[in-house]
């Protein structure tokens, strides 16, 4: 459980439970919450996931993951689980029959909806940051509607002064001493993008740029989050901030490399 990163999703009023693996980054969300949150009968939740580990395509996704059991405290349960990516594909082979139309109506709607939009208010959750705050009522969209046309508004007119000064703000360097990747590059003589992919490669930082903790824990980097609300979302934007100590050992690490620069 060490290695995965558990959180619990909303999703139009359900509960899902999802986990992202640190080490392959992977996304996979619990196919019991998403078969308790449709509606389905337990009859009908067993034979998903049996046709789950029976589907040529769909069992090379799953794995069996150990989360805390929400029936008793302290104790925990091993759930199937299924990659993200293939989540929209083991919902869209569930057919939607005139006799479930007929029988139950709300199952299909909820069905439907999981089928359309339950792969991307995981992603946003895990990988992109942004909670979808989902309006409840027909006077809540208008007002939703209005504040980020608003938003939209406010942000273009904040461009277009910020814009002149935005040279001048790439050179920032906080109380700290904390330094922006930007700067560092520069004063490394290595371009910005070449810089965070060598830091890839040598796995200082994942693929979103963030340094991995070890490397936050020896004083090298520090990482700063701020929210942002736009209209209806609200984006959690975190930034990669380089210490003097950090920007030492990766002029180091490109010494030790040969790495060819322009000072």
């Amino acid at each position: 459980m060490d290695n995965l990163a558990i959180k619990e999703v909303d999703f139009n009023g359900d509960t899902l439970i999802a986990a992202q693996d640190k080490t392959t980054e992977k996304v996979y969300v619990g196919v019991r919450w998403v078969v308790d949150g449709i509606g389905f009968t337990r009859g009908q939740a067993n034979n998903q996931l049996e046709k789950i580990k029976d589907d040529l395509v769909l069992k090379r996704g799953v794995r069996n993951l150990v989360f805390q059991n929400m029936e008793g405290k302290g104790s925990t349960q091993e759930v199937l689980c299924i990659e993200l990516d293939l989540l929209p594909l083991w919902l869209a082979k569930i057919s939607i029959t005139p006799k479930m139309v007929e029988n139950s109506p709300d199952t299909v709607e909820k069905l439907i909806s999981y089928q359309l939009k339950a792969k991307d208010v995981l992603a946003n959750a895990f990988i992109h940051n942004v909670k979808q705050i989902i309006p409840q009522t027909y006077k809540e969209a208008l007002l939703a509607l209005v504040e980020s046309i608003e938003e939209k508004e406010r942000l273009e007119e904040e461009n277009k002064l910020l814009l002149p000064k935005a040279e001048s703000f790439d050179t920032f360097i906080d109380g700290s001493n904390l330094q922006k990747m930007n700067d560092v590059a520069k004063s490394l003589g290595y371009g910005r993008n070449k810089l965070f992919e060598y830091l890839r490669a040598k796995k200082i930082l994942m693929k979103d740029n963030l340094p991995y903790q070890k490397y936050i824990t020896n004083g090298y980097f520090q990482v700063k989050e701020t929210s942002i609300k736009k209209g209806v979302f609200v984006v959690n934007k975190s930034q990669t901030f380089v210490t003097s100590k950090g920007v030492d050992y990766i002029n180091k690490l490109m010494n030790e490399d040969g790495i060819e620069r322009v000072i």
